[in-house]
């Protein structure tokens, strides 16, 4: 008993070491992303998606992922139809205002 009325301290910093730990274990142990809805226009496919929006995913593993997300059994899609897409793909998106000098108008 003397032992915790002389380290009390030491008591109450380790306790909320360990306080601390769970908390930041529990909270960013979240692997929720955040979805982005994408309009699909004519003549879009999920491979003409992939091309802009998959990054250094290779495609049909992207594909595959947003089939599984909006619960498609084919990969076939329709114009006006709405998928989800993370947000953090969505950054590989082509930027249609950059002209390169072999770019031809």
């Amino acid at each position: 008993m003397t032992f915790i009325r002389q380290n009390s301290y030491l008591i109450a910093f380790f306790s909320l070491i360990v306080v601390f730990t769970f908390y930041a274990i529990l909270s960013h142990n979240t692997n929720s992303t955040s979805m982005s809805q994408v309009e699909i226009e004519e003549g879009d496919t999920l491979w003409t998606l992939a091309e802009s929006f998959s990054g250094a995913t290779p495609h049909h593993e992207w594909i595959e992922e947003i089939m599984k997300e909006n619960n498609l059994s084919t990969p076939k899609i329709i114009a006006g139809q709405s998928l989800k897409i993370p947000s953090d793909q969505l950054k590989f998106a082509p930027d249609e205002t950059i002209k390169f000098a072999g770019d031809t108008e």
